[in-house]
């Protein structure tokens, strides 16, 4: 625990060479919290070739860390070259938007079962035979062969690919709404225990926010949010839209789409806010102080087009939302447009 700690201390002060190195104990077997993946294949070590291999990327982690690590995915494929074959195994509602996004890449689902007390991940296709790999890795473990600086982060503005039709879809339901920019909101994640609630503030905290007028706010945020729903109704006066017809925790390719059809996305880092910006979605990201994925800068490396807005202390989040909130005024005030601008290196609309 004290070597994954920090290991992730140094990437938050852009000390990434070493952090990547302490980073990796979190597969270690000793580590209580590791998780085993039964894999039975040997596995990549950071410096050997790439060129021709077959190789197996395993995800790993949260959703949203999947979907984030996916970053080095086109530089995974680069260093194979045509000779080399990958496949991929992620997480069940992943597997389309993956497989639209990567069409070379073959794309599996991993399960996570517990088993004596740990963690254990395997890839149910391996194990039934019904592919062949010739070695293996967590996909985080990749970093420290492609991103050894912040610099080393492209600036290629979204790699996952929405449907293009599922975005004119929701273009066409956001346009029936009043003509003013849709921006999609997120402020919690799904799992805010063991510390994590530290990185997220109290939704009394977007207050601010909520009140900027002339803006039309929809609901991104999965599970359970009817009580901040109704809170921002009746306390604020703002009906935060909620989209018809769409499990926001579950269709997560439709989920993508939806975000790229909004003018602007906000929130926290969550697996639908990740979504959003690996498919190259406008959005503010809102992060606390110390956060190990800014590497040390002052942006969001993963994200080229991702606006960073971070607590300069420990739970300050009031000069945060104000400065979100007059962003937000000046962004989209009066004589506000709707929908950005189509970015010139990714039109989110999956061509």
């Amino acid at each position: 625990m004290m070597t994954v700690t920090l290991g992730l201390a140094q990437l938050a002060i852009g000390r990434i060479v070493e952090g990547w190195r302490n980073y990796e104990v979190r597969n270690d077997i000793h580590f209580p919290e590791a998780v085993y993946f039964a894999v039975k294949k040997p596995k990549w070590e950071q410096g050997a070739p790439l060129a021709g291999a077959s190789l197996l990327l395993v995800g790993e982690q949260g959703l949203g860390d999947e979907v984030m690590f996916a970053n080095i995915l086109p530089d995974v494929l680069e260093s194979l070259g045509p000779e080399g074959r990958l496949t991929l195994a992620v997480e069940p509602r992943l597997a389309p938007l993956m497989s639209r996004s990567f069409p070379t890449v073959r794309v599996e689902t991993h399960r996570t079962v517990s088993a004596a007390g740990r963690t254990v991940r395997l890839v149910p296709a391996l194990e039934a035979g019904e592919i062949e790999v010739e070695c293996w890795s967590p996909m985080a473990s990749l970093l420290g062969q492609f991103r050894s600086w912040a610099e080393d982060f492209p600036q290629r503005t979204g790699y996952l690919q929405p449907a293009p039709e599922r975005v004119a879809y929701w273009r066409q339901i956001l346009d029936a709404a009043p003509a003013r920019p849709k921006v999609g909101l997120l402020w919690k994640s799904g799992v805010l225990s063991r510390g994590r609630s530290r990185f997220f503030s109290p939704f009394d905290a977007w207050e601010p926010v909520l009140r900027t007028p002339g803006v039309t706010f929809v609901n991104l945020q999965y599970d359970h949010c009817e009580a901040e729903l109704q809170l921002a109704r009746e306390r604020y006066g703002v009906e935060i839209w909620s989209p018809p017809g769409i499990d926001l925790k579950q269709d997560l390719d439709d989920v993508t789409a939806l975000s790229c059809a909004l003018d602007l996305v906000i929130g926290f880092s969550n697996a639908t806010f990740n979504l959003a910006a690996a498919a190259g979605a406008p959005a503010w990201l809102i992060a606390a102080k110390g956060v190990w994925t800014t590497l040390g800068t002052d942006r969001y490396p993963w994200y080229p087009q991702v606006r960073l807005y971070q607590t300069a202390a420990y739970a300050e989040w009031e000069p945060v939302m104000a400065k979100i909130a007059a962003d937000l005024r000046a962004e989209f005030g009066a004589g506000g447009s709707g929908r950005a601008p189509e970015d010139e290196t990714n039109d989110r609309s999956g061509g």
